[in-house]
């Protein structure tokens, strides 16, 4: 019974540290020039990958020709809430980018480069 006890409280005490590394979930974008998206990340073969299930602009929830397409390609989690060697694509034109995120207090980091060049944003939880 001590024994049951004891992996009671450590599963207790490190559930919320394994949970705050997980990507599954919606996360809203960044806003970029008056407009962002939900997107909903789930497993695609193995690895995650996150589909676009909402779309906003200035004057609310618009029926965008992004939804349901997928934006974010292939993460795979590389630990401590990092991911890797995915893409980022943009819907409009199907262009995409290498991509790194990170799962740190709450927010998503989201950093995507072309050579020399990189975007930063920070996506927060749908709640």
């Amino acid at each position: 019974m001590k024994h049951f006890a004891f992996l009671a409280l450590l599963m207790l005490i490190t559930t919320p540290a394994f949970a705050e590394t997980k990507l599954d979930g919606t996360w809203r974008t960044a806003t970029y020039n008056g407009e962002y998206a939900h997107v909903q990340f789930g497993n695609c073969g193995g690895k995650t990958c996150g589909v676009i299930v909402r779309t906003f602009d200035q004057t609310g929830e618009i029926q965008g020709g992004s939804l349901g397409k997928t934006l974010v390609i292939n993460m795979e989690p590389v630990g401590n809430g990092s991911y890797d060697n995915g893409r980022i694509r943009r819907p409009d034109t199907g262009q995409s980018a290498p991509l790194k995120l990170q799962l740190a207090d709450g927010v998503l980091k989201v950093r995507a480069c072309i050579g020399p060049l990189c975007r930063n944003e920070t996506w927060r939880p749908v709640r």
